[in-house]
């Protein structure tokens, strides 16, 4: 017996939703709140989607543009967990110039290509222990922080550091070269995810021992 599409369809979105429940609750868990984690998880793969890159200046045959996406949503999210204190400042300057030096060594500028990033782990285990490490022993502040330094080291490390690089190319066509876009938008987003969900995994480790709270 097969089941109508209308069926199918309603089992799929239950699972959706209940997945998306959990990790609306795991992620809260660590400091975010529901409309973060749906950006976060959600809106951001949304964007990269449909939005296009937006030009911001031009040099010869190069256009740097800015990814909603990759660079902007990284921004407005960790301003708003800094805003709110859920990611103090000074932690968070530390988290990120350890993580852009990372994301700095582990990648590189490639014409042809763009910036390649050879292992987005390490950024991620770093933010991961930064998080934990200066969060005061409140989980809490354990995702913002680890977010913040993750995703705002790795834009700093593989494009912002790199932008020289990018604007001494002299293409004989037009190129387009996007802040927080193609590999970096990636390595952004899995890099987050990874660092915020080890997070996770520690702080109901924790929790099961009687530690941080």
């Amino acid at each position: 017996m097969f089941l109508e599409p209308l069926t199918i369809v309603s089992i799929v979105v239950l699972i959706v939703a209940l997945i998306l429940y959990v990790l609306i609750r795991a992620f809260k868990s660590v400091g975010f709140t529901a409309p973060e984690t749906l950006v976060l998880l959600v809106g951001a793969i949304i964007a990269y989607a449909i939005i296009p890159d937006v030009p911001l200046y031009a040099k010869g045959n190069v256009v740097l543009c800015f990814n909603v996406a990759g660079c902007l949503i990284p921004l407005t999210i960790s301003a708003r967990v800094i805003r709110d204190g859920r990611a103090p400042l000074i932690e968070c300057i530390i988290g990120i110039a350890v993580v852009t030096v990372l994301a700095y060594h582990l990648s590189a500028f490639i014409s042809d290509k763009g910036v390649v990033i050879y292992n987005i782990y390490y950024p991620s285990l770093a933010a991961a222990f930064i998080g934990i490490l200066l969060s005061g022993k409140k989980w809490g502040r354990v995702g913002p922080i680890s977010y913040v330094s993750s995703s705002l080291g790795i834009l700093i490390g593989c494009d912002l550091l790199r932008l020289n690089e990018v604007l001494a190319l002299q293409p004989a066509r037009l190129i387009y070269a996007s802040i927080g876009g193609a590999g970096v938008f990636d390595a952004i987003f899995v890099a987050g995810i990874i660092a915020v969900a080890l997070d996770i995994i520690a702080m109901a480790l924790a929790r099961m021992t009687g530690g941080q709270r």
